[in-house]
């Protein structure tokens, strides 16, 4: 059961996207939702640069607008967050912090079901380039799942569950089959192995576990070819979230291409369900 779900909240239009997956979830789980900003005092502070000979107090009045400014908007999502949660009836917190983002969503996530977050993220006051590496460093150490979601919402009703036997795709299975509701939703069920039989088995005992949650529409595919180009080939149009597991411990530039679940992160157009 997820009972408790974080949603970190950013600058970016991801943000938006995050508190409708999360709230719309929620609703349909009757779960507990925490609101998550990070103010990251030292980016600020390091977005004024450099102070030049006579200029402290130019600088300190500028990182005091800077830091005002970034509070404003911090409210402005914990607003959003709680006026979407307060209409479709969820129970909600909201909470800010300050440190690193990235370290402080890790610290958090750890008493929490579900993280729910955008597949882009821009926590970083004045850089541009940042918007992969708090995801990457999120999905490198923590042990939670996180739903990563696309600029723009849509509603969970194909869900494409990619596996191929091995740990972290087998637990990014369970962990799924605890989240959905199943009554709205399709599932494709598709393992990739050279072994048909070692396929047959997979697919066979997946299926069980699924339908032990609820599960009653379940296509079971066995593919030959590499995953990935599978799923760009023939599903990636016609599913609404992909459910793949994730290898510990690697960046996200550390993987090869073929890797599934980084090449769709880094493709950023759909819904991922990620598990270690």
């Amino acid at each position: 059961m997820i009972r408790r779900i974080l949603t970190p909240l950013d600058r970016s239009e991801y943000t938006e996207t995050a508190i409708t997956y999360t709230c719309k979830i929620a609703e349909k789980l009757d779960s507990e939702v925490s609101g998550m900003v990070v103010l990251d005092s030292k980016d600020i502070d390091d977005s004024v640069g450099t102070i030049a000979p006579g200029g402290l107090d130019l600088a300190e009045k500028l990182e005091a607008k800077k830091t005002l400014e970034a509070e404003r908007h911090i409210n402005k999502l914990l607003k959003n967050l709680s006026d979407e949660c307060s209409k479709l009836g969820v129970k909600h917190i909201e909470e800010e912090f300050q440190g690193s983002p990235s370290s402080r969503i890790i610290d958090e996530s750890k008493f929490y079901d579900l993280v729910i977050m955008g597949l882009r993220t821009f926590y970083y006051y004045d850089t541009k380039d940042e918007t992969e590496k708090t995801l990457d460093e999120i999905l490198s150490h923590t042990i939670t799942p996180i739903l990563a979601v696309p600029k723009e919402y849509k509603p969970i009703e194909t869900v494409l569950v990619a596996c191929d036997g091995e740990l972290p795709s087998v637990r990014a299975m369970q962990r799924f089959a605890h989240m959905i509701s199943y009554k709205e939703i399709k599932i494709i069920l598709l393992v990739e192995n050279k072994d048909k039989n070692l396929a047959e088995y997979y697919l066979n005992n997946a299926e069980k576990y699924l339908k032990s949650y609820g599960a009653h529409e379940i296509e079971k595919v066995w593919i030959e070819k590499k995953m990935l180009n599978v799923i760009n080939e023939k599903y990636f149009d016609d599913v609404d979230l992909i459910v793949t597991g994730l290898h510990s411990h690697k960046s996200i530039k550390e993987f090869l291409l073929g890797d599934v679940a980084h090449n769709l992160i880094l493709d950023g157009r759909k819904a991922l369900f990620l598990a270690q």
